[in-house]
């Protein structure tokens, strides 16, 4: 039984493994022809633009504006930019006149540093006490302290989940220190 479970996990593994690099190379050619694109100065030529705005979109299945991919382009590590720009769209905004990413809301950057580190610590200490409501009730009542624990679970998710938001906003908000331009 040893001989065959063992071929099959490794057959499991290399086909795993093929299918990881396949993708790999895909991305890894779909983001040189990004670069290979915005390197022909795309401001002058407006094919070169929809043609990278295409590139981007096939790239990173999702289409961007066009100031966007430019502004994004213009810094260190821009997919990852353009990613975090989308994730927290609602929140930051580019401003294309002032070529800077602000709040609608005129939220500062300080606010979504402070509401980041209060939702990951409020996801995070709030372990204690409802824990220990959930073992001292379990005594009363299973049904109780089982919804005690699973709402903590989904709490908990959820304001990690939003405390990655806030620091993805705020890190948009201060793109000369976590995205310098390239020179």
């Amino acid at each position: 039984y040893i001989a065959p479970i063992s071929i099959a996990a490794a057959n499991f593994f290399n086909f795993i493994y093929k299918i990881r690099f396949g993708f790999l190379h895909i991305s890894k050619s779909k983001t040189e022809r990004i670069f290979a694109l915005f390197s022909q100065d795309p401001c002058k030529n407006t094919v070169n633009r929809y043609a990278l705005y295409i590139a981007v979109g096939d790239a990173l299945s999702s289409f961007y504006p066009i100031p966007e991919i430019e502004f994004a382009f213009a810094r260190s590590n821009p997919l990852v930019m353009l990613r975090d720009m989308r994730a927290v769209r609602h929140l930051v905004r580019l401003n294309v006149e002032k070529n800077i990413i602000e709040s609608p809301r005129k939220k500062s950057a300080k606010y979504f540093y402070v509401q980041s580190n209060l939702s990951y610590g409020i996801s995070a200490f709030s372990y204690f006490p409802v824990m220990a409501f959930a073992i001292f009730i379990i005594h009363k009542s299973q049904p109780i302290g089982a919804f005690l624990v699973i709402s903590y679970l989904v709490l908990a998710i959820l304001g990690f989940w939003r405390g990655l938001q806030m620091n993805r906003a705020y890190q948009l908000m201060q793109s000369e220190k976590f995205y310098p331009r390239l020179s």
